[in-house]
């Protein structure tokens, strides 16, 4: 009897050892850099369309040459983001919500329509911020 006691506990703990795991790594925002900061995995969100930012992941290249930024992103909320993205500076504190140190934010407009708005969120720990640092105007 105590032997099936331990077992069945045992399953229970593992079972609630993994879900806990599980939910700790859907919590912690998903980023991955390249070496050079040229290629990274990040946040987006478009920008001031009335309501409350909905950040979405995005994979994101950073086209030095040219001075802009192509993102592409999985899902049907990601595909208003895709596209050619400059940097144009970094958004006013009402527009980010609650300031994290530990993360940049960029903001960002479209190539051909410069009415378009969206904000980049990246950890400060990012290899990327040294280059999208490079991109916003002087």
């Amino acid at each position: 009897m105590s032997a099936q006691l331990v077992n069945v506990l045992s399953s229970i703990a593992f079972v609630v050892v993994l879900s806990l795991i599980i939910w700790w790594l859907r919590t912690r925002p998903n980023h991955w850099a390249s070496a050079d900061g040229t290629r990274c995995f990040c946040q987006m969100t478009l920008a001031l369309t009335g309501t409350a930012p909905k950040w979405i992941e995005a994979r994101i290249v950073i086209d030095t040459t040219n001075a802009v930024v192509t993102c592409k992103s999985r899902g049907k909320r990601g595909r208003t983001i895709h596209g050619l993205w400059n940097v144009i500076g970094e958004p006013h504190a009402s527009h980010i919500g609650s300031t994290d140190s530990a993360v940049r934010t960029y903001a960002l407009c479209r190539s051909k329509d410069n009415d378009v708005l969206a904000m980049l969120r990246i950890p400060m720990t990012s290899s990327s911020v040294s280059v999208l640092d490079a991109l916003l105007p002087r």
